[in-house]
């Protein structure tokens, strides 16, 4: 598929997380929920952009027909999108990680530590507890393997629909359920999108 401009436009701008739902999220968030529904909640800086919210919003439904139209799916919607005090906020939700990854273009996991063990994720990091303390480095730690877990590769916010136990290093601990990954180094990939060079993980109890 062609890329997302949009999702160009509306980069991760990092700002200090606020209070309540992923809806009042005031920086680039993503959560999932029990049933592995994903959503994603694009905050960015619009007061530099030459077009108006209702060019934006019809932009991202085109991206959305062009991709349920190619999955014969109704995969991915969007919740809402509003531009107030120079600042675009879009709620996207997907059907699934696959679906995160193929309308991104970027990788991204959600399920249990043990299946991103068998789709080939790394755990090869050194880990922090919801102490902030390194715990373990090179292994996922002990007893974990049914828990659930979050894996990005971009600078975003994690959102977990549960206790954070452990964290991959080059994320940032904000409270008991969100973590951001701040701490890498980002670079452009193939498609022209910020990504980063590792993986962060979120390993949480639902």
């Amino acid at each position: 598929m062609k890329k997302r401009r949009v999702i160009l436009l509306l980069v991760p701008a990092l700002l200090l997380a606020g209070c309540g739902g992923i809806a009042k999220a005031e920086e680039t968030t993503v959560t999932v929920d029990e049933n592995g529904r994903i959503t994603q909640a694009l905050v960015e800086d619009f007061s530099q952009e030459n077009y108006s919210s209702q060019e934006l919003e019809e932009e991202i439904d085109g991206l959305i027909e062009a991709y349920n139209g190619e999955t014969q799916s109704s995969a991915v919607s969007m919740e809402s999108c509003q531009v107030k005090d120079g600042q675009a906020r879009v709620i996207l939700e997907y059907g699934s990680d696959e679906d995160y990854r193929a309308f991104n273009l970027v990788d991204f996991f959600a399920g249990t530590v043990e299946q991103a063990q068998q789709e080939g994720y790394s755990f090869d990091c050194a880990f922090l507890d919801a102490g902030k303390n390194t715990v373990q480095d090179g292994t996922v730690p002990d007893t974990c393997t049914q828990m659930q877990a979050v894996i990005v590769k971009e600078p975003v916010c994690v959102m977990a629909p549960g206790e954070i136990l452990y964290v991959s290093s080059n994320m940032e601990i904000l409270d008991e359920n969100r973590a951001r990954l701040a701490s890498d180094t980002g670079i452009e990939n193939e498609n022209a999108q910020v990504v980063t060079e590792a993986y962060g993980i979120v390993i949480y109890q639902s």
